[in-house]
């Protein structure tokens, strides 16, 4: 191998690494904690994530959704995947609880829990004919979660 195949090969490789560690935290980058008119605030919940895409790849998280919950889903990309980014929701047992891709791939969800169950958060990134199959873009799944509160008579 020449050496010039080789500064090339290990260039790609540096660069897939550092784009992998600057996606680590792109979900607290991207974090903006809303108060609900001062009454209720959600948390960030320790099941959010982000990670490297390339191209059409797909991810699982596993978490747990809390009887007695509300949540908040935010999915956040960045501009290689402008926005559109699947995301289905799968209990234990298999059932599609959501899948975004259904509702116009909406990146913002909230739902109340009525029964704890683990679920799978499943990301995946659209197939990009124009883009290096190469090139990855960070993509992140930001959980928040609250007591439901008690309200009325």
């Amino acid at each position: 191998m020449s050496a010039k195949v080789i500064l090339s090969a290990l260039l790609s490789f540096v660069f897939v690494q550092l784009n992998a560690q600057d996606c680590f935290d792109f979900y607290k980058k991207n974090y903006h904690q809303q108060h609900d008119n001062g009454r209720f605030a959600y948390s960030l919940n320790s099941s959010s994530v982000s990670f490297a895409f390339a191209p059409g790849e797909s991810k699982c998280v596993y978490g747990e959704l809390i009887q007695g919950k509300d949540y908040r889903i935010t999915i956040c990309s960045d501009s290689l995947y402008n926005g559109v980014v699947s995301l289905v929701i799968r209990d234990d047992s298999g059932e599609i609880l959501y899948d975004n891709s259904q509702d116009n791939f909406n990146i913002n969800i909230e739902f109340s829990c009525r029964k704890t169950n683990p679920v799978e958060y499943i990301l995946s990134a659209p197939n990009r004919l124009d883009v290096d199959p190469e090139t990855k873009g960070c993509i992140g799944l930001i959980i928040e979660d609250m007591v439901t509160p008690r309200i009325g008579f």
